[in-house]
């Protein structure tokens, strides 16, 4: 009895979750491995050898340096920005 039960009931449910399943599974693989056939990465020698710009990756901290180096912060001043309503100066 419950054995009928399952087959009638259960079983029909759980192979149509299976179909699904590896149906929706390989739809998406095809999308992403189409996707990943058209993508070309360069290494970086064929992009010197391509006559590109390519510039070695720098660290952060690096980064810092060149952006204090190149920036006056002794003659920096603070703007206001004017705003849409009236505002009584300060005092």
């Amino acid at each position: 009895m419950i054995n009928k039960r399952f087959i009638k009931n259960f079983l029909p449910y759980i192979t149509l979750i299976g179909v699904i399943y590896v149906t929706l599974r390989s739809a998406t693989w095809v999308r992403y491995d189409h996707r990943r056939h058209h993508v070309k990465t360069y290494s970086r020698d064929e992009i010197k050898a391509k006559g590109l710009d390519y510039a070695e990756p720098t660290s952060l901290e690096e980064e810092y340096e060149q952006m204090v180096k190149n920036q006056n912060l002794d003659a920096w001043e603070q703007k206001r920005v004017n705003r849409p309503w009236k505002e009584e100066p300060d005092q």
